[in-house]
């Protein structure tokens, strides 16, 4: 039985819009926003020991508690926007905030 494939919730645009990579192909780097408060970003890793993952990163507004892990890979560009909007989600609820529900 398949998975349904993880829908994001937020706003994800490209980082660098257009901007190649060393290849000339264009860059596989995005971030998400939660209307004007930035939720995490996403990018392809196309070479060195991550070669073929997706890096995520969990960001957030200006608050006193941070949590961890704040980054990590995965396989897909999906898996890694679900932790980044995971992060997101628990950062705020950490900090008695609430976004996009």
């Amino acid at each position: 039985m398949r998975t349904p494939q993880y829908q994001p919730k937020y706003l994800w645009k490209p980082t660098w819009t257009g901007e190649t990579g060393l290849d000339g192909k264009p860059l596989q780097d995005f971030q998400a926003w939660d209307g004007e408060v930035p939720v995490g970003r996403i990018r392809y890793e196309d070479g060195g020991p991550k070669r073929e993952k997706w890096q995520w990163s969990g960001h957030g507004p200006e608050v006193r508690e941070r949590l961890m892990p704040h980054q990590g890979f995965e396989p897909t560009a999906r898996e890694a926007s679900r932790m980044a909007e995971e992060y997101y989600d628990r950062l705020m609820a950490a900090n008695g905030l609430k976004g996009k529900e």
